[in-house]
């Protein structure tokens, strides 16, 4: 009889409830019965994490990755597939690489999968799997430790009789209800039977503590079957033949023999004696035909003398997104041998992990000898890495990298006259340029992988992502910035590239919460961007961001040209800063998309008939997918129309600009609108907002309001709205007298509560 199932009937209602929904997170300790829970539940797939192939990117996901592994994005799409509409169970899942874990994110977060999960309490787990129940996308329950009546149960039914309520309760106190040390002290047990009743001979081979129940069960296993265990320690899961000595120590799963549960790992490997380790490592290299795994151990074991495994493995690597593994096996490729491939790839990994002084190193070593595209890359990291603009023009050789160099300087003429359209790549800086210039209409470029520098390809998917924004397509642009960041789970500098793209994406549908959280967690090391959107997300919310701003300020590097308009956003907002001034100043630099959003927030601000006539311009002129929406927004206020600034309402819902869309039926005066819109806007706290209950206050005053919300003095709101400190007192005191309030802390409390 297997081990039974008893005294969990409202943690397996749970569970069961939870397959019929996106499934559920099942934490306890180590063999608390979380396996055996989830063993009562029908699934389709039932993968095993363990800490053998925790260092694999995908390791877990072996069994659905294509037999050649092409691009990132095609190994995660298999794996993808595979798992599509299925009821997905994983056991311990703190112990899954983070590439896998997040994959399991992403399809637990776009609903495509049900995911019933395993994890061992007060064990580290990979961030995405952390965020399953941080951000609420799955429940999560504490399997607590079986009673005294459970435990009797337990072992009455394994012995097929009554067993002695001594034994049982010795049993209990051990093991503290705790279903695998019951387990083991079973297995290890000698038991008797005498008149029906089943009674413990000898003392318990048990001591408090896991590893040592484990150590004491491993040590009656024959020295063959040792070996066994011990290979699939460290290259689980393995293509093996199990005997009847390792029933209950292991089990055959779909990919191959694997441990029965991952604490047995951990005290084989910990017993092993070096040398063995090292033997088994190399037999295990030996026999193995996953050139990644076999990288890994040859490294392990200190035989990693093979440029060319090396190499393949550390591509792999890349593929999968694991940076560290990736750098480590690309350095250990090029000191036996690998030469300048070895360096290239080296030195790619390093640029895209924000550090461009060693990947700068790195080139110089390998030389200027390389093809283009590792001049490129090269000329590249020196001037948007080291500020080295001038020494990488002078060794571009592809096209597009000096195109892409000019773009980034701002001279977008220059940059047309240099183009050639013979290299593919030429095309994404194309639809930048004219997205820049209002120009663009799509569709974006198919721009394909150089395999050799795949890492590269992430700067086109960048570039598509800044396309579709600037252009108004937020459904487009959000669906590959947020894949994009998923598949660099472990990558933490592109993770973090992708967090400013992703925030801003989030804050123009209104998600201003979700925006803020994704800044703050993110850590890159030039943090330009990430600062310009911080400070205008925490305006919006209302609350003073000015140091966010000056730090941004301080900040900003030189070119970047097309991204100023981000600066200028956090000056409008955090800084009091006129937006007209940003829109001229773009209009100067024939950024006609930028000029029109910006002269759409000056519309927010309360400006519409000084921009009007001028949205009405860029809208018959560019191609914006928003311009004419902004253009009717403007007129509309300026006529006061109610109906007409319901119908922007309805537009920008369904561009996805919930924020907008809100403020504009705030205007309008449609309170049930309003209502439904502005629940899409995470805590949001504008002007246009504050027009829906402070109806009483005039433009003036809530303009200078909500500056003196956010933390403004009158000084500084005087200087920003060119009026003198006694306007502002004077506008200011009659705010305070129709908000029946007499603090500005009051006053942030009475914006708020009126967006609400």
């Amino acid at each position: 009889m297997g081990w039974p199932f008893v005294g969990r009937d409202a943690e397996l209602a749970a569970v069961r409830r939870a397959v019929r929904g996106a499934g559920l997170i099942v934490a306890g300790p180590a063999g608390v019965g979380k396996t055996r829970l989830l063993d009562e539940v029908a699934c389709d797939v039932r993968l095993r994490a363990t800490s053998a192939m925790s260092g694999i990117p995908l390791g877990v996901m072996t069994p659905f990755l294509p037999e050649v592994e092409p691009s990132p994005l095609a190994m995660l799409h298999a794996a993808q597939f595979a798992l599509r509409g299925r009821v997905v169970v994983v056991d311990d899942v703190h112990l899954l690489d983070d590439a896998s874990a997040g994959l399991l994110h992403m399809l637990v977060q776009h609903r495509e999968a049900v995911v019933v999960a395993t994890l061992r309490s007060g064990e580290r787990a990979p961030d995405p799997v952390v965020a399953l129940w941080k951000d609420e996308l799955l429940p999560r329950i504490e399997l607590t430790p079986l009673g005294p009546a459970e435990v009797t149960e337990v072992l009455e039914t394994v012995l097929g009789g009554v067993v002695d309520s001594g034994a049982a309760s010795r049993l209990w106190t051990a093991c503290a209800g705790n279903m695998l040390l019951l387990r083991e002290m079973h297995l290890a047990a000698r038991w008797v039977s005498h008149d029906g009743v089943w009674w413990l001979d000898g003392p318990l081979p048990l001591s408090p503590r896991l590893i040592e129940l484990i150590e004491a069960h491993l040590a009656a296993v024959p020295d063959e079957e040792r070996r066994v265990l011990e290979l699939l320690a460290f290259g689980e899961p393995l293509d093996l033949a199990a005997s009847e000595a390792l029933d209950g120590l292991v089990t055959v799963a779909t990919d191959g023999l694997r441990l029965a549960h991952p604490l047995y790992g951990e005290v084989l490997r910990a017993q092993c004696p070096p040398l063995r380790k090292r033997n088994h490592q190399r037999h295990l290299a030996s026999v193995l035909d996953d050139p990644l795994r076999v990288a890994v151990l040859r490294l392990e074991c200190g035989t990693a003398d093979d440029p060319s495994l090396l190499l393949t493995a550390a591509q792999l690597a890349v593929a999968r997104g694991a940076v560290v593994l990736a750098e480590r096996l690309a350095r250990a490729a090029w000191s036996v041998g690998g030469g300048a491939e070895a360096g290239q790839l080296l030195a790619q990994v390093l640029v895209f992990s924000d550090r461009p002084e060693e990947a700068e190193e790195v080139f110089a070593m390998i030389g200027t000898d390389g093809s283009a595209v590792v001049r490129a890359l090269r000329a590249l990291n020196l001037a948007w890495g080291l500020g080295r603009v001038e020494e990488a023009a002078g060794m571009l050789e592809m096209n597009a990298a000096r195109v892409n160099l000019l773009f980034g300087a701002g001279k977008y003429a220059e940059a047309r006259a240099m183009m050639t359209y013979e290299e593919p790549e030429e095309a994404a800086v194309l639809a930048m340029i004219d997205v820049v210039e209002g120009r663009y209409v799509g569709p974006f470029p198919e721009v394909p992988m150089r395999e050799e520098f795949s890492l590269a390809w992430e700067t086109t998917r960048f570039a598509e992502v800044f396309v579709r924004s600037l252009h108004g397509d937020l459904d487009g642009a959000e669906r590959i910035a947020v894949r994009a960041q998923e598949e660099k789970a472990e990558w933490d500098s592109i993770r973090s590239m992708w967090a400013v793209p992703r925030a801003a994406l989030a804050r123009a549908r209104g998600r201003l919460d979700e925006a803020r959280r994704l800044l703050r967690e993110t850590r890159p090391l030039r943090p330009y961007a990430q600062l310009c959107e911080l400070a205008y997300v925490e305006a919006q919310l209302g609350n003073d961001a000015r140091d966010v701003l000056a730090s941004a300020e301080e900040q900003a590097p030189q070119g970047m040209r097309p991204y100023h308009y981000g600066l200028w956003l956090a000056r409008i907002w955090a800084g009091g800063a006129s937006p007209f001034d940003a829109a001229a100043d773009v209009r100067a630099h024939g950024e006609l998309a930028a000029e029109a959003l910006l002269l759409h927030e000056a519309v927010r601000l309360g400006h519409a008939a000084e921009t009007a006539e001028r949205l009405r311009e860029l809208a018959a002129t560019t191609t914006g997918l928003l311009v004419p929406v902004y253009a009717a927004h403007a007129d509309a206020l300026v006529r006061n129309d109610s109906a007409a600034l319901e119908e922007v309402a309805t537009r920008f819902e369904k561009a996805g600009f919930m924020l907008h869309a809100a403020e504009a039926a705030a205007a309008s005066g449609n309170r049930a609108l309003f209502g439904r819109l502005v629940g899409h806007c995470e805590g949001a706290r504008t002007p246009a907002l504050a027009l829906m209950s402070a109806a009483s206050l005039t433009r003036r005053e809530r303009e200078i309001a909500v500056l003196a919300a956010r933390g403004l003095t009158n000084k500084e709101i005087a200087s920003s709205l060119v009026i003198s400190v006694r306007t502002v007192d004077n506008h200011l005191s009659n705010a305070y007298a129709k908000l029946g309030i007499a603090t500005r802390a009051e006053l942030a409390l009475a914006l708020s509560d009126d967006s609400g």
